[in-house]
């Protein structure tokens, strides 16, 4: 039987296996991309609620607290009841992860913190993380990673930014959806 944990990071798993540079996170196959400063984004905190539509047509529930400050980004992810599973930090171009039950092999921790990047930071700072063939377009609320002429990450933002009211990340190629609400304090 499979953890829950491993059937709601299934899709991502494939995403993150062997990375072209030891420096940089797999966005899909063939898209590198290198984390950006967080002080190359302004400061901010939300509670989110992120519910993933997988392939099969599965869909799980995470919770999520992402907090942009003091040159550093910190992603909490946890149940719907609360258990905490793993907290990821990006400070001084390190990546940390405490994990707090056992994450797959082949995850690349780096991959949560990426999204996070590609949807919520400023349009030239993802450009700057992205290699040479892969182009990032922005229209209004609409942000979109290609490759070759194919859309690799969609994202939809309705809100002021960041982090957003709401996010709609979409990776074609996988069938992966990604509806994430920030949650009122």
């Amino acid at each position: 039987m499979r953890s829950p944990l491993t059937l709601l990071l299934l899709p991502l798993l494939i995403v993150g296996c062997r990375r072209p540079d030891p420096g940089a996170v797999r966005l899909a196959r063939g898209v590198p991309f290198r984390l950006c400063p967080p002080e190359s984004a302004p400061d901010f905190f939300a509670d989110q609620e992120v519910l993933f539509s997988r392939p099969d047509g599965g869909r799980e529930t995470l919770l999520t607290a992402v907090e942009n400050r003091g040159g550093a980004l910190s992603l909490v992810a946890s149940t719907p009841l609360g258990q905490t599973l793993f907290i990821v930090r990006v400070q001084s171009g390190a990546v940390t992860v405490d994990a707090r039950v056992p994450l797959p092999d082949r995850l690349d921790p780096k991959l949560l913190p990426a999204l996070v990047q590609f949807a919520l930071w400023p349009l030239e700072a993802v450009r700057a993380g992205l290699g040479p063939d892969v182009t990032c377009v922005e229209d209004g609320a609409r942000r979109t990673l290609l490759r070759q002429g194919r859309v690799v990450w969609s994202v939809s933002r309705t809100g002021t930014a960041p982090p957003f009211q709401s996010l709609l990340l979409e990776n074609p190629g996988m069938g992966l959806t990604l509806r994430i609400r920030t949650l009122e304090e």
